[in-house]
């Protein structure tokens, strides 16, 4: 008798299991759906809605979601990006990031969705004393296949020891797994998230050390910039990777899917790390600093060497003289200095002209050549206006300020210093009998291009 009543209140509790998981145990708090309620959306449309995104380039992702699958890259792992994009592509509509590679998104599920997950991972590990794993189901490639589109991250923290040690699925070769069985092609777009257009710096402050980085803000210096200055935040989206015709490349078709995926993350990463220095500019390194990479650079030594047992003069006088040259040249770019005269041209333009008019379609052809080298810009030099107006353009349309080429006359003290503290370095008018002098300016130039 009791049995057969523990056998009946068995087989009504599996009906009304199966019932509320439909037959299945893949949910996940991996997958974070379109509408997750009328509270949450609301907050996070509130905390999300000053920050910048350009329309140009959100109506680009629209195609890529056409014909194939939109998968989203960052190159840090974070929840606060992963709810954004979730949040303000849904409000653009353009493809929503629904699922989080690696990410646990909890606090804004649907309440009946965080109990149906509760669900189906109790009543799995009950049965197979393990957790359901969203890979080995097959449950992700499954979304993907349907239409969803999903965010993976290529940096996160203990990544590396999971992937190596842990023996844990990598979210990038699953990417590439999932694309050698499926005809349609992955589309891999980079998302870069910016609280600043400043220039890392090659020691950190105080502030940076605290509270992270320019590049990867901590929680409260990321918030502390949303609510005092949301108009600083921005989105900035990448030139998509179309992930069938990479693995078919020749370098990548006959490696092994392990060396795929690390050639598709180092090609991922340096493609952000580029993207991010288009706007922001590269490092900003100390004149001591500089002088250092370049009077012990190989080649300048080997010259200087050449050089002092040819013409019989002393190698430290030689590098006495390479300094002193060096000094001469560098910029000591200070954004502080930069932002001051921005106000001062902005003021100056809007009194002399009416405005200025930008063609941004040129622009951005211009912004994209920048991500792919060293950019070379050759004004007219009808004016002095020239140089003033060009930075001004660039730093108001999210790209660097550039380094400024200028006569060694321009630099009488005090403008001299206010020019190289706005990244202007000084060149000479001949080059005529000044070997070691050209040799000097020839590393600068080299450097500056390569950083």
């Amino acid at each position: 008798m009791i049995e057969t009543f523990w056998t009946k209140l068995q087989i009504k509790l599996r009906k009304r299991i199966d019932a509320a998981l439909s037959g299945t145990h893949n949910h996940y708090f991996c997958f974070m759906p379109k509408d997750i309620g009328f509270f949450s959306s609301c907050l996070l449309n509130l905390v999300f809605s000053n920050v910048k995104v350009d329309k140009d380039q959100t109506s680009d992702i629209q195609k890529h979601n056409k014909d194939g699958i939109v998968v989203y890259v960052t190159k840090h792992k974070s929840y606060f990006e992963f709810l954004f994009y979730h949040t303000r592509y849904k409000k653009e509509d353009i493809p929503v990031p629904e699922i989080g590679f690696n990410y646990m998104a909890f606090l804004f599920q649907p309440v009946s969705r965080i109990f149906r997950v509760l669900l189906a991972h109790i009543d799995y590990f009950i049965a197979n004393l393990s957790l359901p794993d969203p890979y080995k189901s097959g449950y992700i490639m499954q979304e993907l296949a349907g239409g969803h589109s999903a965010l993976v991250s290529l940096i996160e923290k203990k990544g590396f020891y999971r992937r190596f040690f842990k023996s844990e699925t990598d979210p990038i070769q699953y990417l590439i797994e999932i694309q050698k069985n499926i005809e349609r092609p992955i589309h891999i777009i980079p998302q870069l998230m910016l609280f600043s257009k400043k220039p890392d710096r090659s020691d950190p402050t105080i502030i940076e050390i605290l509270f992270g980085t320019e590049e990867k803000p901590g929680s409260i210096r990321r918030l502390i910039t949303l609510f005092k200055n949301p108009g600083r935040v921005f989105v900035e989206i990448g030139e998509p990777v179309n992930l069938k015709n990479f693995i078919e490349l020749p370098e990548n078709r006959d490696i092994s899917i392990t060396r795929q995926s690390s050639a598709l993350r180092s090609y991922l990463l340096s493609k952000i790390n580029r993207y991010r220095q288009s706007i922001t500019g590269p490092v900003i390194k100390t004149r001591e600093e500089l002088k250092v990479n370049i009077l012990t650079n190989y080649r300048l030594q080997n010259f200087m060497e050449n050089y002092s047992k040819k013409r019989n003069v002393p190698f430290q006088q030689l590098y006495e003289k390479a300094d002193r040259y060096l000094e001469e040249i560098a910029a000591d770019f200070k954004p502080a200095v930069l932002k001051v005269a921005d106000i001062l041209v902005r003021f100056i333009l809007n009194t002399i002209f009416d405005g200025i008019v930008v063609d941004h379609k040129e622009l951005s052809m211009v912004k994209n050549m920048s991500r792919k080298g060293p950019l070379i810009l050759i004004p007219c030099h009808k004016s002095h206006l020239d140089y003033i107006i060009l930075p001004y353009v660039l730093c108001n349309n999210n790209m660097p300020c550039p380094h400024a080429v200028a006569g060694k006359n321009l630099f009488f003290w005090p403008l001299g210093n206010i020019f190289r503290a706005l990244g202007a370095f000084s060149i000479r008018r001949t080059f005529s009998g000044a070997v070691l002098y050209t040799k000097v300016f020839e590393e600068y130039i080299h450097l500056r291009c390569r950083t």
